[in-house]
């Protein structure tokens, strides 16, 4: 029987889909003769020694701030090894500039969650029929590209968080979706505005799987608004979050639970004394990852926030009060602002500093597949990255804001 062959690029930005994507290839008994590689660096010696004992696939997950590196890449390989290897991408940028993809070297892109199409390609690719029949996947033969929102959505409770069998683990993501539609995000493009939660007792199933077999000891959770657990995402349900705290801290063997910082966020409206006093119980973070992006109310009302600075304000101040120190996602240089407003953005960073929290900042970048992908990327003047650096240097302000204005102006010149 021919050996057929996988390597997904294992680059660190990607390292959360990774873990997810393998982990639904692994569990998938007709996948289970495919020989699976993700190394961190990928070497075209590594890609002609898999292709010399069989038909090999390269799977990228390909973000908007990555194309540039991927893009080389895969021209590289081409130029080396011409159609020898099959190359797919998927993640956010393919499901939003697709035909891009195919007219930069890869033979398909996959368009939304990957859980359910992934195994279905690689299915296909391992039998010698078409994966463009897939739903979700396109080709050079492909007439039509779907909207990621309105492809079948993947129940996160069938699919496994992460691949235990490569030993490749991360955030559990307990919910998926936002049903906020802020326009610099392209979540909403790419999940719509409906909400999923894994369950409880999936979440446990899974955690207690990484103890006795990966030597877990701590977890992590992944959400877009963690506080939103369990309920449809525009109100905090308390019951429903206190019952997954209280369970995963109960797994004999999980010494630490971080829930709502890094790389999950909470909106500030959904922040109260109660739920984070009870969230103190359980938890062994000391951050916690609010969302304000800007002390204009303008700017919040016109990239539709439903949320005030005052709000914004007072989430912070409550979560300094329950012992967090909140880190405060900050987003300089959108669409409209003035630069009275970007310093006045600014000057809250050095307030906030001095209530002991501290600023991750970003600068504006028009990602494909958000409401904004059209607009200007966003520009900082020479004060405010002196202001910025000065936060920096003492540690106050965390984030690639200082790479992300040419990371913009990429992903504005690339705009097809």
């Amino acid at each position: 029987m021919e050996s057929h062959h996988l390597i997904f690029n294992a680059h660190p930005l990607s390292r959360y889909s990774l873990a997810a994507l393998i982990g639904a290839i692994e569990t998938d008994h007709r996948l289970s003769n495919l020989s699976i590689d993700a190394p961190i660096k990928l070497s075209v010696k590594r890609i002609l020694k898999s292709v010399a004992s069989g038909p090999t696939v390269l799977a990228y997950s390909v973000m908007s701030t990555q194309t540039k590196r991927i893009y080389k890449e895969v021209r590289g390989i081409r130029e080396s090894l011409g159609n020898s290897v099959i190359i797919i991408g998927g993640g956010a940028h393919a499901s939003a500039r697709p035909m891009e993809l195919l007219e930069k070297g890869f033979d398909y892109a996959v368009i939304g969650e990957g859980e359910l199409s992934l195994p279905e390609l690689l299915w296909c690719f391992m039998n010698d029929k078409d994966p463009t029949s897939i739903p979700g996947v396109v080709g050079e033969t492909s007439r039509k590209c779907p909207i990621p929102r309105d492809l079948e959505p993947v129940d996160l409770d069938a699919q496994p968080p992460f691949a235990l069998r490569m030993n490749i683990v991360g955030p559990i993501e307990v919910t998926r979706g936002c049903p906020f539609s802020c326009k610099f995000c392209c979540t909403p493009f790419l999940t719509g505005g409906r909400v999923r939660n894994r369950s409880v007792s999936v979440i446990v199933h899974w955690l207690k799987q990484a103890v006795e077999r990966s030597g877990f000891d701590r977890t992590w959770f992944l959400s877009p608004n963690a506080l939103s657990y369990g309920g449809r995402g525009r109100t905090v349900e308390a019951d429903r979050l206190e019952e997954l705290l209280r369970a995963v801290t109960g797994i004999a063997g999980i010494d630490e639970v971080f829930f709502g910082s890094f790389p999950s966020e909470v909106r500030p409206e959904f922040v109260t004394k109660p739920i984070l006093e009870m969230m103190r119980q359980y938890v062994a973070n000391k951050s916690l990852q609010i969302g304000l992006q800007s002390s204009s109310d303008r700017l919040l009302k016109q990239t539709n926030r439903h949320h005030t600075a005052e709000e914004g304000m007072k989430a912070i101040s409550t979560a300094l009060d329950c012992g967090f120190i909140p880190h405060v996602d900050m987003i300089f240089g959108l669409p409209g602002e003035t630069t009275k407003e970007l310093h006045e953005s600014i000057d809250l960073c050095y307030s906030l500093a001095e209530m002991g929290a501290k600023t991750h900042g970003h600068v504006f970048m028009p990602l494909p597949g958000s409401a904004y992908q059209n607009e200007e990327p966003g520009k900082l003047d020479p004060e405010s990255r002196r202001l910025l650096g000065e936060l920096s240097r003492k540690k106050l302000l965390t984030g690639s804001w200082s790479a992300q204005e040419d990371m913009a102006r990429d992903l504005s010149s690339s705009k097809s």
